[in-house]
């Protein structure tokens, strides 16, 4: 989930050093930098970028040269990649929140659910993958989207994130817990499954895997 943040160099590395934009990459679960076992690089660049003293990504101006968008390569972590815009001058800053595979190790205390998606839920067991899922929760207002999205990996699971404000309130479930929904997208299309009873600081575990022909359009 990109958003803005700013950029403070020390003096000396301002003066000798020409900042063409920076990227904060975190953990969407702890919020905490990210800097170890993925590849950056922005597409419009030639150079890679430097790592800062505060773990942001940061590149120097290339001339005329700008970036069209930042590719984060997490394949050999238990995060899923992302590709986000650039910001655009003169904004100089963005930040890339980087969501959780199924086999994230998840600390005590975090609201999250495990899950596979499928094809459908009788015959042959056909995997859905590179889907978008995410969560949604209700309060009195209506339903609202989780902001952590989430991606199906190559054997349909995923683990998808449900981080509140302090002052966000979801509705019970009849059955306990909060009420929430998952959503997911793929090819352009939109569907919503059943609402479902979820423990707040857990990591849920669904029961059965999700099929797509029984989502809600």
């Amino acid at each position: 989930m990109p958003s803005a943040f700013s950029v403070n160099l020390p003096r000396e590395t301002a003066f000798t050093r020409r900042v063409l934009f920076a990227a904060e990459i975190i953990d969407a679960v702890t919020l905490e930098p990210v800097t170890k076992d993925i590849k950056v690089r922005a597409t419009g660049l030639r150079n890679k970028p430097v790592i800062n003293a505060s773990g942001i990504f940061v590149w120097l101006e290339e001339g005329a040269a700008r970036p069209l968008d930042v590719v984060v390569d997490a394949s050999a972590t238990q995060y899923i990649g992302a590709t986000v815009a650039a910001p655009v001058p003169p904004k100089k800053s963005v930040r890339i929140e980087l969501a959780p595979r199924y086999g994230y190790p998840f600390q005590t205390g975090v609201s999250a659910l495990r899950g596979s998606l499928r094809e459908s839920r009788f015959g042959t067991p056909e995997r859905v993958q590179d889907a978008e899922v995410w969560l949604q929760w209700s309060d009195d207002a209506g339903w609202m989207d989780a902001p952590t999205r989430s991606t199906t990996a190559a054997n349909g699971d995923f683990a998808v994130l449900l981080r509140l404000a302090p002052d966000q309130d979801p509705n019970p479930h009849p059955s306990g817990g909060w009420n929430v929904r998952l959503k997911v997208r793929r090819d352009g299309m939109t569907r919503t499954s059943a609402d479902i009873p979820f423990q707040q600081g857990r990591i849920n575990s669904a029961k059965e895997p999700f099929a797509w022909d029984e989502l809600t359009p």
